[in-house]
């Protein structure tokens, strides 16, 4: 999935897939757009795709005024109630887009002539596999289910995109995953619950190497959403400041600053630093939740108003290896006090190693490709 919003995990994952499935010998190309989450992949030639511009509008407006509005926090102030919202917010699902990026994924698949095309939550993706008779295969997640929430209102222009190209045509845009061969959840049932045949779970698609060392660090990587980045480091900064924990802070929209026990930097090694913590406060993004229970580090979750990273805090809490941190109430007082509860219990801490131990051992990405190369392509 594009987006001109910083939304690293899609990419992530996309990179590691690529880079292992052309080291097992698969022929790999990649299709994705080189919006503001892209880097290069080494040895992996990538197809030009669209980057979608939020709501549609157009992209020489979007570029200037989207980055200000963003920065500032506004484009996260709307609660978020489903998948079909983010996908329309980003320009995903706008009828204009999917003209433009399903015509561009459909000239490199017939140039690259692909057995298979993997969506990683790429709409275009999905109707150009269809419309070249491609296999398809995806990732899934619970909360992005039409059965978990659906905004139907918003699936016009899908609809009239599908109904141009003789496509069966949708309650909810999200139903475009039922188009999927084989699909592939980076989870575990206990966490996402996902019931269906055409769905493997296999865990965390990474694989890392973890060491037992001494535990004095609270990692916070919160983002810049309903709880902004300037009010993350004032609030964090006066939880625990002159605390006995160094406090390591990543942002890439405040400045670099070392004060005291507090460490800003637009980016940390993650897997270095959540070794040696004792708590991470995290937005609740898939890939932050998954890398704090690897680590075995229990988390407190600030998720604000986007309905998946709600979903995820609420999972990791139920399963009690977090707790939640209610927007409204990320405040220094309430942070550290929660904060000294979280480090002191043995449960959260044994539960979040437990989930670690079990998200890394389902095989991550060699279970996707194991499913590719059963095809014998």
């Amino acid at each position: 999935m594009a987006a001109m919003a910083e939304t690293s995990g899609p990419f992530s994952r996309c990179k590691l897939l690529a880079e292992s499935a052309a080291a097992a010998g698969i022929d790999t190309a990649t299709c994705i757009a080189e919006d503001v989450n892209y880097s290069e992949i080494n040895g992996i030639k990538n197809y030009f795709l669209d980057v979608p511009a939020p709501l549609g509008m157009p992209e020489i407006i979007a570029s200037k005024v989207f980055p200000v509005a963003q920065k500032l926090g506004i484009t996260s102030r709307k609660t978020v109630k489903s998948f079909d919202e983010v996908l329309w917010f980003t320009g995903n699902s706008v009828y204009n887009y999917l003209v433009k990026s399903v015509a561009s994924v459909r000239r490199a698949i017939r140039s690259f002539k692909p057995d298979i095309v993997y969506s990683e939550f790429s709409m275009p993706a999905m109707i150009a596999a269809k419309l070249e008779n491609k296999k398809l295969f995806a990732t899934v997640s619970y909360p992005t289910q039409p059965e978990y929430a659906n905004t139907p209102k918003l699936a016009k222009g899908v609809n009239r995109y599908l109904r141009e190209k003789g496509l069966l045509q949708v309650n909810s845009v999200l139903e475009l995953f039922d188009l999927s061969d084989e699909c592939f959840c980076p989870s575990i049932c206990e966490l996402e619950p996902i019931e269906k045949e055409n769905v493997t779970f296999c865990g965390a698609l990474k694989k890392i190497s973890t060491s037992e060392r001494l535990r004095n660090k609270i990692v916070v990587y919160i983002g810049n959403g309903t709880v902004s980045a300037a009010m993350t480091e004032k609030e964090i900064s006066n939880a625990f400041s002159g605390s006995g924990y160094e406090v390591y802070i990543a942002s890439k929209y405040l400045k670099v600053n070392n004060k005291g026990n507090i460490h800003i930097a637009s980016r940390w090694d993650f897997n270095e630093l959540l070794d040696e913590a004792v708590l991470f406060i995290n937005h609740g993004g898939q890939n932050s939740i998954v890398d704090g229970l690897l680590h075995g580090v229990p988390q407190m979750i600030a998720p604000g108003k986007v309905f998946e990273r709600r979903y995820n805090a609420v999972s990791v809490a139920k399963n009690k290896a977090g707790i939640i941190i209610p927007h409204r109430q990320f405040k220094a007082d309430f942070i550290r006090s929660k904060a000294e509860k979280v480090i002191a219990s043995e449960l959260l801490r044994r539960k979040a190693s437990e989930f670690g131990k079990k998200l890394s051992s389902q095989g991550g990405v060699e279970v996707i490709l194991k499913h590719i190369l059963k095809y014998d392509i």
